[in-house]
């Protein structure tokens, strides 16, 4: 096949005759691979939980981007919604559970489960085994190339005060346009 290449390149040889016998095996092997496999049927596990608008059990089906619940009586209900982890932390404005989400590039947050009616979010890790010494409320842990700080979620905690991830917090917030600063 190199050689060939090697003749295309130097004009010996025209590419379309070269894909051509090399398409013409390879269409008829992936024809008869396709029929000796078939289509395979992915067993569909049932859930305990109700669908909210017709009220059938959920299911777990697999996605191109991992499981999620879904109405077995689609296409006439079409609801789903994805599969919730719970990190065992209770949310510091509303008191729902703390879940595991994915943002849309990927990237692992946590976030009240009463979204959207409680805002709450972090990019870094609660910890639901350590309380904080002077408040009591949830550790979250922090990771930043090798290193790794573990502070205080109640942002008026003393043991916030001077803390240095004040500065890589205070880093992440969007910056708020100065007041006039578009006018002339």
């Amino acid at each position: 096949m190199e050689n060939e290449l090697d003749e295309i390149a130097e004009g010996k040889l025209p590419k379309n005759k070269l894909l051509e016998e090399f398409y013409t095996p390879f269409a008829e092997t992936l024809a008869a691979a396709d029929e000796a496999i078939g289509e395979v049927d992915l067993p569909e596990e049932v859930t305990d939980i109700p669908c909210e608008k017709c009220g059938r059990m959920m299911v777990i089906k697999l996605g191109r981007y991992g499981k999620f619940l879904a109405c077995p009586g689609f296409p006439e209900c079409r609801n789903a919604k994805p599969i919730l982890k719970e990190v065992g932390v209770k949310c510091p404005k509303c008191g729902g559970s703390i879940v595991e989400r994915r943002s849309k590039r990927g990237r692992t947050f946590y976030g009240c489960k009463n979204y959207p009616e409680c805002d709450y979010t972090t990019w870094d890790t609660p910890l639901p085994e350590s309380k904080c010494p002077e408040c009591g409320s949830f550790m979250l842990s922090h990771k930043e190339r090798k290193n790794e700080m573990i502070y205080c979620s109640n942002d008026n905690c003393t043991t916030r005060k001077n803390h240095p991830i004040n500065k890589i917090i205070e880093r992440r917030r969007p910056k708020q346009e100065e007041p006039g600063a578009g006018e002339k």
